[in-house]
């Protein structure tokens, strides 16, 4: 959808091994849509805000969407004008995982 007027942060955390540095150039020239921001967040702290909101929305019980204590591999949709203005993450309207399996629903739901 390169015209959709969206914002996208992909945030890349340590969850297995291969992970524990930060990604590899050949990793992030994986995103290459310029609206899309990384950062690599050691201590979680996205995943952890964003877990609370997914469990309260019921969204759990798949290892790919929550690994023991982090959120991995998956989307969170906002709103325009969502700020996460403290440590509590805001609701998403479309939370889906892993990416590869609900990138299609994401364009219809954009759409």
């Amino acid at each position: 959808m390169p015209n959709a007027k969206v914002k996208v942060f992909v945030i890349w955390e340590p969850i297995i091994f291969s992970d524990l540095t930060l990604p590899a150039d050949s990793v992030l020239r994986r995103v290459t849509d310029v609206r899309a921001a990384q950062y690599y967040d050691r201590n979680h702290l996205v995943s952890k805000a964003l877990q609370a909101q997914m469990l309260a929305r019921g969204v759990t019980g798949r290892d790919y969407l929550v690994k023991d204590k982090y959120v991995w591999d998956t989307m969170a949709v906002y709103a325009p004008g969502t700020r996460w203005e403290n440590s509590a993450a805001p609701k998403p309207d479309f939370v889906g995982a892993p990416v590869v399996e609900v990138s299609d629903r994401l364009t219809g739901y954009l759409r």
